[in-house]
Formats: structure tokens, C-alpha cells, sequence
């Protein structure tokens, strides 16, 4: 017995560590999401101020092809949201149910958006779950840290996409040489730049950085950064988050 005791202590071992590693990695994750690294990134420049933010959850639900089976998902939903204020439309191509709930304390709004579409051969349905607030407050970064992901844990059956998003403005009306702000930017996040679009007084760069772990395409995109200016001696307004993705129906 003592023999064969000996004989598994490297494996038992060798389990404790994989236990260990991917259970510090699940906390990790969970301990610092996208948008919590994103406004932490950006409050380290001071002439950067958020004006609002938000953080997207979606996935593609199966399963759902009448009416009935829309209803029961709805409700199913309502069980595990007690405190939103649920409401129902939709017409013989479309099927939507939507629920607000706001947290007075600290300006904090939830929703979430169960659709569903009517195509030629077949039923689209979608679950969108968001949380969005105006300028950012340190409790933002604990709720976010915990009641979000059981909310996501609650609401969705798998891995939803993650989308986080910030805007804001520059407190100086100097004016700014748009590209080089980008590149500012683009180094503040260690990104590096894949595709852009230039104008005038606009310009939207996609790109990749490892401060991020979800990528959204094949190229690896999961940072978009977009300066706006109102021109001489006016406002420039940024934005900040992962790439936009269309709906596929």
C-alpha cells in the first residue's frame, strides 16, 4: 500500500499544480476584465476624461423556433432578474423582450435584450446582456469584478463575446495632431496597429495588444481607438474598445 502511495505522489503532485495554475488563471480573469485594465490605462493620462462607458456581453442562442419557446425563455430569464423592469414587442417577423434596472446608489444601468428574427429558411436569436455608466468610479471596478460575471454565469449557456467600450474627451482645446495621438495611445495599450482610417479631423485605428485576451477576428483584432476634433481650438473626443461586430442573420 505504502509502495503504491509513493508511486502516485508525482501525479497527485502534478495535479495540484494544474488545479493550481488554472485556478489562479480563472481568478486573474475574473479579477481584472477588459474594461477595468482599459479605464485603468487611460485615468494614467491626466488630460484624458471619461465621459461613459459600457461592457456587452452576446451570444447566439439554439433552440428557440416558436413563440412558446420565446415566452419560456423570457421567463426563465425574469426568475434570475427579479429587480429588472421587463417589457415585450415584436410583430409577425420578430420577437423582442427588454429589461432595464438601475442602481441609484452609483449610476450603474443594466439591461438585457433577449431578440429573436424571422428569416426565409430559418429563426436568429440573440442574448445581449449590458452594464454601461458615466464617469468611472472605483466601486464600478468591484461590481465588474464579481455580480457581473454571476450575471453572465446566470444569463448565458456558454462563453458569451465580450465587447468594452470608453469615451471620453481631452481636458486641453490645444490642438492635436491626431496621428501622433494615436501612436501615444497605441503605445499606452503596447498595441500594435493593423488597419486605419484617416480624415481630416477624424481617424480610427484597429489593432492587437496582449493587455487583452479575447481576439474577435482572424487578425487578431481586439483594440479600436477613434480621436475625433471640432477643429481649431475645439473639443477632441476619443473612443475606446474592441472591435465592432455586426450581427450575422
Amino acid at each position: 500500500m505504502k509502495n503504491q502511495l509513493k508511486k502516485l505522489l508525482p501525479y497527485i503532485g502534478i495535479l495540484g499544480l494544474i488545479m493550481f495554475l488554472f485556478g489562479n488563471s480563472t481568478i486573474s480573469t475574473k479579477a481584472e476584465p477588459d474594461i477595468v485594465k482599459m479605464t485603468g490605462l487611460l485615468q494614467q493620462e491626466k488630460s484624458m476624461h471619461i465621459e461613459d462607458w459600457s461592457v456587452y456581453a452576446r451570444e447566439r442562442m439554439k433552440g428557440i423556433a416558436t413563440e412558446s419557446e420565446f415566452n419560456h425563455e423570457v421567463e426563465k430569464l425574469k426568475k434570475i432578474s427579479p429587480d429588472f423592469q421587463w417589457k415585450k414587442e415584436g410583430d409577425k417577423q420578430s420577437w423582442k423582450a427588454s429589461a432595464t434596472f438601475e442602481h441609484v446608489e452609483n449610476g450603474l444601468v443594466e439591461s438585457i435584450n433577449l431578440m429573436t428574427t424571422h428569416g426565409k429558411t430559418n429563426q436568429v436569436t440573440y442574448i445581449i446582456y449590458e452594464v454601461k455608466g458615466s464617469v468611472w468610479k472605483k466601486d464600478y471596478a468591484s461590481f465588474l469584478k464579481t455580480p457581473f460575471q454571476k450575471r453572465i454565469h446566470d444569463i448565458f449557456r456558454g462563453n458569451p463575446s465580450i465587447f468594452s467600450c470608453v469615451k471620453g474627451h481631452f481636458s486641453d482645446t490645444i490642438d492635436k495632431v491626431l496621428p501622433l495621438e494615436i501612436t501615444r495611445l497605441l503605445d499606452l495599450f503596447q498595441a500594435k496597429e493593423i488597419e486605419h482610417v484617416k480624415e481630416q479631423n477624424f481617424i480610427s485605428v484597429t489593432g492587437h495588444t496582449n493587455v487583452f485576451e479575447q481576439s474577435l477576428t482572424s487578425e487578431h483584432m481586439n483594440l479600436q481607438l477613434a480621436l475625433r476634433t471640432e477643429g481649431l481650438g475645439g473639443k477632441t473626443s476619443f473612443t475606446v474598445g474592441t472591435p465592432i461586430i455586426t450581427f450575422e442573420y
